[in-house]
């Protein structure tokens, strides 16, 4: 229960969990699993288990390495368990390797191992996502992560709590894994949370035994109040200003038929489907996919239109107005950029016949420099 007071009151659960992140099912998935997961030796691994360890690895490759790491140890743990464990992995797991193969095969129209792709692609070449060093999930995930609750899993190491410590070196052998690859986010660590939950509660507990009720009611109070208040804070305002522009844009009255609406902020920066539920106006936003053809490493030198735009914008801008643009008379063109980015291609859209309809206020601390405290909606009508 201490455990799931300490979920309850974390920011970082509250701010990634309405989001669609295939992060949160992944996370789901390793609660469900740990919960039938044998945490005594003496215990015998259940199908049920096995079941969910396959699922998940199905959806999230990067997990084979969670769980192949708990089963070895499993196995060294109980020699007399080996057998029937692996022959319940091989049941379980042959047969949902073929499943996924047959359906990845057929929705990409040929024989594919997406399995290896995925782990070869985010292994070798995520770096075109952007590259961190190898310490950043230390000095900047982990806190990141946890905040306050840091005191509390610092205090159960410090006192030698006892816990399952296959969960420990599991922890270890994840954060070291994702150490090694050059992209990092927040996120790739995030089904690690219920294990640092579980370490949050007993160094609560710790504190419980060993500490007078007043101070201790102080300690979670700040606790709570502090995790609260970032909630509110990151919820409701930081990084709202992409929010703010699809939801004016999606309403009835604002675009009509043919209407074009250019995102020029970094991939991913703005939802867009979730929003625009219409498929007669041109929506079109920056790409930064890598380039995977002919081989699954993009070659050197390649830049995606993202890098390009930011490069020099003017020229990607007149390109993009030749070959895409519908130039028939009372057309709306709208453009979404970031107030404070590439100040001087402002100018050139001024020039262009654009001039600013909206202003968002976005976030007052930036995690880019490709973002802004301030979004701007131009709009300017075609044919004048």
């Amino acid at each position: 229960s201490l455990s799931h007071s300490h979920s309850f009151f974390s920011r970082y659960i509250y701010y990634v969990t309405p989001r669609t992140l295939i992060n949160n099912l992944e996370t789901l998935l390793i609660i469900s699993t740990l919960n039938l997961w044998p945490t005594r030796y003496t215990d015998k691994v259940t199908y049920p288990a096995v079941v969910l360890a396959a699922l998940s690895i199905a959806l999230r490759p990067t997990l084979v390495l969670f769980w192949v790491f708990l089963g070895v140890h499993y196995l060294i743990k109980c020699p007399e368990r080996r057998m029937t464990s692996v022959l319940k992995s091989i049941i379980v797991g042959v047969p949902t390797l073929c499943l996924v193969i047959l359906l990845d095969s057929y929705f990409y129209g040929r024989t594919v191992f997406v399995f290896w792709n995925f782990l070869s692609f985010n292994i070798g070449s995520s770096a075109v996502y952007g590259a961190h060093p190898w310490h950043w999930y230390l000095s900047q995930g982990i806190p990141a992560l946890l905040g306050t609750h840091m005191l509390f899993v610092g205090l159960a190491f410090y006192q030698k709590r006892d816990y399952p410590r296959q969960l420990l070196y599991v922890t270890m052998a994840t954060v070291l894994f994702f150490s090694l690859v050059e992209h990092k986010e927040f996120r790739f660590l995030q089904h690690l949370m219920p294990i640092f939950m579980i370490w949050a509660g007993l160094g609560l507990h710790w504190l419980s035994r060993h500490m007078d009720n007043s101070t201790l009611y102080v300690i979670i109070m700040f606790h709570c109040a502090v995790n609260l208040l970032i909630a509110f804070y990151i919820g409701f305002f930081h990084q709202r200003g992409t929010i703010s522009v699809v939801e004016h844009l999606s309403r009835g009255t604002v675009l009509s038929a043919g209407d074009h609406v250019t995102f020029l902020t970094p991939c991913h920066a703005t939802p867009l489907h979730s929003y625009f539920h219409r498929g007669d106006v041109n929506l079109r936003f920056l790409d930064c996919s890598p380039e995977l053809h002919p081989a699954v490493v993009p070659s050197e030198g390649y830049t995606h239109e993202e890098g390009r735009f930011f490069t020099d914008p003017e020229v990607w801008w007149k390109e993009y107005n030749v070959a895409e643009i519908d130039k028939t008379p009372g057309i709306q063109h709208f453009v979404v950029i970031f107030e404070e980015v590439l100040r001087e291609f402002h100018e050139h859209l001024k020039k262009s016949g654009f001039h600013v309809v909206q202003r968002y206020f976005h976030a007052h601390v930036l995690v880019d420099d490709k973002l802004g405290e301030h979004l701007l909606l131009y709009k300017k009508l075609l044919g004048q």
